[in-house]
């Protein structure tokens, strides 16, 4: 701490902010209750004493291998299943436990592990640089950084390098502003493209810089482009479920679009759970009779959730009401929770690399735009948390036979029967791809599925100009088999304008920003973004 100790604390700012962020860290606690490992342990203490001889041969056997595995960090998942299935035979009091629990936090525990060795390795070669270190985790504070060396405030800036495509807030209310790009050539297709991004991140993850932003590049095809830009929510909101999210969000852009281009159908592209939003959004429609949408993309979207992937091995009864009271409690579930979690699922790259880098070794990583969006996160209300994990990953209601009541309405994916795009990414954690297609027979009219190479975030911005993935063209014969799909070179993008582009519509002079209705609000990208 050489330079500290002479130093007021209390007059820094890094200090306070720290200090700040100290309390958030302690309100996580409330959501981390490791009951599992308790109930574990207790079980062992039972067993122990009400059985040696069965209490000696799981320790003697079973838990010398289960130590081995978790140290040797060898097994995958599948292997830890046969184990358990081994356990679970021979003593049934531990078959109950919840098993996707254990294996989050045998991960965690072989990251760890990994973690320690390299620390072990940088000391004893003298390649630490703590006061370059502690000067890296200060700026990381600083720029409210939640994940280690990612939020680049001295490289990065909302509308200079990030989220910087010309255009002006036209709409807002409580829960977001509306966003209208200029055009960028003489003439525009008739019908103009409303994206609908995720509500747990921020939108600028469409708006990278020049090179990787979708946004310049649907309107340097001659598309008029909306985008909502949610609100960071604080407990204010705590009571917004997906039905405030619905009316109050997805529907009021929509009737602001259509009111300042009447004549237009808009085709609505939703990305991750902002394309729940927009599936519930045209079946919403459809219930009412309104055909006011020209077409659906849904991209990185689960809608079915039988197989939601890891995330929601974590989702279950017990689970969800364990976060209730903490939930309510706050109003909001915390961008640091949810955030963590995400990198959990590869924690040793996001997380203890990073760290180890920046604050050990005081080594930067080249800054890196879609990293410091992932650092970047956001609240999500109370009400819409438990209804996602209810309705969704518990009840799968966008998939049953039977029709779910929502905003007044009879809410069934088999009422949209105009064109629809599903885009699922390869190496997807969070919407597994073959998930993503399961939801493709759920629709009136069979979509255009494609599945690009990459992640879930990484795979969806792959800009055409300089595509670091291929694509392919699914079988709708069947849909997860890849070898009956067409190969594609390069950007999953170029397929996707051309299903715009046999929904945009004539061509015609650029609208008016707003639609000459009334003066703009602000210029893009706004202040929602920005607020923290």
């Amino acid at each position: 701490m050489q330079g500290l100790k002479d130093s007021d604390l209390s007059q820094n700012e890094w200090f306070q902010v720290w200090l700040s962020r100290l309390s958030v860290e302690t309100q996580l606690l409330n959501f981390l209750g490791p009951r599992d490992v308790n109930e574990f342990g207790q079980s062992l203490a039972s067993l122990s004493e009400e059985d040696s001889e069965r209490f000696q041969e799981l320790s003697v056997d079973l838990l010398p291998r289960a130590l081995k595995a978790l140290l040797d960090n060898d097994p995958d998942d599948s292997s830890w299943a046969l184990l358990f299935d081994e356990i679970g035979l021979l003593f049934p009091e531990f078959k109950d436990f919840n098993r996707p629990h254990m294996l989050w936090l045998i991960r965690q525990v072989q990251a760890s592990k990994d973690l320690i060795t390299k620390l072990h390795s940088m000391i004893e070669s003298g390649d630490v640089n703590i006061e370059q270190g502690l000067e890296n985790w200060r700026c990381d504070i600083l720029a409210g950084a939640i994940l280690p060396d990612t939020i680049r405030p001295d490289i990065f800036c909302l509308g200079k390098n990030i989220a910087a495509t010309c255009g002006d807030v036209v709409f807002e209310n409580q829960l977001f502003q509306l966003l209208q790009y200029h055009p960028a050539t003489k003439t525009v297709h008739e019908n103009p493209v409303l994206l609908i991004p995720a509500f747990v991140n921020r939108f600028y993850i469409l708006d990278l810089p020049d090179e990787c932003s979708m946004v310049r590049w649907l309107v340097d095809q001659g598309h008029t482009v909306f985008l909502i830009s949610w609100v960071n929510p604080t407990e204010l909101l705590a009571t917004y479920d997906m039905t405030h999210y619905l009316l109050d969000g997805a529907l009021a852009a929509l009737d602001c679009v259509c009111r300042m281009l009447p004549s237009c159908k808009p085709q609505v592209v939703g990305y991750c759970a902002g394309g729940v939003v927009s599936a519930i959004l045209a079946a919403w429609l459809k219930a009412r009779g309104e055909d006011r949408i020209s077409s659906l993309s849904l991209l990185t979207t689960l809608l079915d959730y039988r197989e939601s992937g890891p995330l929601g091995d974590l989702v279950s009864e017990e689970s969800i009401e364990s976060i209730r009271k903490p939930l309510n409690d706050l109003g909001y579930l915390p961008a640091e929770l949810l955030l963590r979690t995400f990198v959990s699922l590869r924690p040793q790259e996001l997380i203890f690399e990073r760290m180890l880098n920046s604050y050990i070794l005081g080594q930067r990583a080249k800054p890196y735009p879609l990293l410091h969006w992932l650092g970047d996160g956001t609240r999500t209300p109370a009400s819409l948390v438990l209804w996602i994990l209810e309705k969704l990953y518990l009840e799968n209601v966008l998939v049953k036979e039977t029709s779910f009541e929502l905003a007044g309405q009879r809410i069934q994916l088999s009422s949209i029967d105009y064109p629809v795009f599903l885009f699922g990414a390869e190496r997807d954690d969070i919407s597994p791809w073959q998930s993503v297609m399961h939801a493709a027979d759920q629709f009136g009219s069979t979509p255009m599925c494609v599945l690009g190479e990459g992640g879930h975030n990484a795979g969806v911005v792959n800009p055409s100009s300089k595509p670091r993935y291929n694509h392919f063209v699914l079988n709708t014969d069947n849909l997860i088999d890849k070898q009956l799909a067409e190969f594609r070179s390069g950007s999953w993008w170029m397929t996707w304008n051309d299903f715009l582009m046999d929904r945009a519509g004539a061509s015609v002079l650029p609208p008016k920003i707003g639609g000459g209705l009334r003066a703009t609000i602000e210029e893009a990208p706004g202040r929602y973004v920005r607020i923290r």
